[in-house]
């Protein structure tokens, strides 16, 4: 199985879905291919975004692929202490740093949705200005969206700036969790995605190379692995 069709595959089975990065892994290209896959499969398409991350990313895929809007477009969008996004009309917005309060505005204003995409965005950003509310706000917001049935929750987390104790939380959190990374031997630098845990055991800690493509991403085994 296509790595990408794994994560497709795996995120409707089961959720929620982590895609833990580090900077240089092109998750930007990772989640617009996952978000083309997946978008036609649900009723609605949800973003929460904290710290005006939705708005960094849309940037930067408008800069790579031509029809980014026509991805996400009619997406319900909630911004969470924005600046910057407020210029794209949020559905939804709150600023506050108490993770308590976000989740219960996030939850009376969604109500109980069923067969939904949701996607969480800024996490990190968030976590690095309010460190002591992270802990918090995981499990909540996690227990909210996945409270009506058939819904798909994927969360992008950035594994660099924070300590190994916070990711494991966030993984303890997750039902599938697969890490985007860098690997560095001598010369060369690759992008590396590993499998670290699904409903799909066979494919549990292994890995692939991948490239970003124009128009997809391509996928090589690993020497030593099982490969596609």
């Amino acid at each position: 199985m296509n790595p990408l069709e794994l994560i497709t595959t795996t995120s409707e089975q089961i959720t929620p879905t982590l895609l833990n990065y580090e900077i240089g892994s092109d998750i930007e290209s990772v989640l617009y291919h996952l978000i083309k896959k997946l978008k036609g499969e649900y009723e609605e398409f949800v973003i929460i975004s904290f710290q005006d991350a939705y708005v960094s990313i849309s940037k930067y895929l408008d800069s790579i692929y031509k029809d980014t809007s026509e991805v996400f477009k009619d997406s319900y969008l909630i911004s969470i202490n924005p600046f910057l996004e407020e210029r794209l009309n949020p559905d939804f917005v709150t600023k506050t740093k108490d993770a308590e309060i976000i989740v219960g505005r996030i939850s009376r204003n969604l109500g109980i949705k069923s067969n939904t995409l949701f996607l969480v965005l800024g996490l990190d950003l968030y976590g690095v200005k309010y460190p002591d509310e992270l802990i918090t706000i995981i499990p909540a917001i996690v227990r909210v969206l996945s409270t009506g049935k058939n819904n798909n929750i994927l969360f992008m987390f950035n594994v660099k700036i924070f300590s190994d104790n916070i990711v494991e939380v966030m993984n303890s959190f997750a039902l599938n969790v697969f890490k985007f990374g860098i690997e560095v031997k001598g010369n060369e630098i690759k992008r590396k995605l590993t499998v670290i845990r699904s409903p799909l055991v066979e494919y549990n800690l292994r890995s692939w190379y991948y490239t970003i493509a124009p128009s997809k991403i391509i996928f090589s085994s690993i020497s030593g692995d099982l490969g596609l």
